[in-house]
């Protein structure tokens, strides 16, 4: 089952997003944003949380609500009740982290500056209810950025705007423009290392627990190969890997 539709909803409770839904049309998404409206004002005065996956009664049967709250915004999405919530979840998360890319700050106020801009990420990430495109380098080929140059431009009527690429997808890594090159190829990592515990009255550690990222940022001509050792990997356990990372060993 895929995801019925997507619904950003400002802090007042009121939707400013909203995608032409697979099933139900638009009386679907009313019903689902007042049944999370509900929960969230029922939740307020209960000093609690609001349940991440809602069970929404509707017109059409029983359904689910996966929510998500971005800083003062909530953004929703209906699907069946056998949808597995993990995969709305990433979705969402992947949502967000593309808006923020074109949006910087991701809020009512930049969403509605560029409605134009998020419909059409929305309709090129999300095709009948599965994810589709969701690597930015990949959308920068159809959706162009706003940029405040751009929007000066078309206040004033200039022709010879800046246009989405007539090639879309030229690059065959999706996460990677194709023809880069540098004048100085270098590449930064960042290692990034939290540390989680309990800690006893006494102020012995209960239980430890160290979570790491490895943050690169790679300024090099075309798509060489690099070579990342490190040293005692046994000590590593529930690692996630970028796609571009081709080949994982233990060192």
């Amino acid at each position: 089952m895929g995801i019925d539709g997507v619904i950003i909803i400002e802090r007042t409770g009121r939707p400013i997003i909203q995608t032409t839904f697979k099933t139900g049309g638009s009386a679907v998404a009313a019903q689902h944003v007042d049944a999370l409206n509900n929960a969230y004002e029922t939740a307020a005065a209960e000093g609690k949380m609001v349940d991440p996956v809602l069970v929404v009664e509707t017109s059409l049967g029983t359904s689910a609500c996966c929510n998500v709250q971005h800083g003062s915004l909530r953004i929703a999405c209906p699907v069946h009740s056998e949808t597995d919530p993990l995969f709305v979840f990433s979705f969402i998360k992947t949502l967000i982290d593309v808006l923020q890319d074109y949006l910087g700050e991701v809020s009512a106020g930049s969403i509605r500056q560029n409605f134009d801009i998020v419909y059409q990420l929305l309709e090129e990430m999300l095709d009948d209810g599965y994810p589709l495109t969701t690597e930015p380098n990949a959308l920068r080929d159809i959706v162009i950025p706003p940029s405040f140059f751009k929007k000066i431009l078309a206040v004033a009527g200039t022709a010879g705007l800046a246009k989405a690429t007539t090639t879309p997808f030229s690059s065959p890594i999706p996460w990677r423009a194709t023809g880069l090159r540098y004048n100085t190829n270098e590449i930064f990592f960042d290692f990034v290392e939290d540390m989680t515990g309990v800690i006893s009255r006494e102020g012995k550690p209960l239980n430890l627990e160290v979570w790491g990222k490895v943050k690169t940022n790679a300024r090099l001509t075309g798509t060489p190969d690099i070579l990342l050792s490190l040293s005692n990997t046994q000590i590593l356990t529930d690692c996630s890997f970028h796609p571009c990372s081709s080949k994982v060993g233990q060192g």
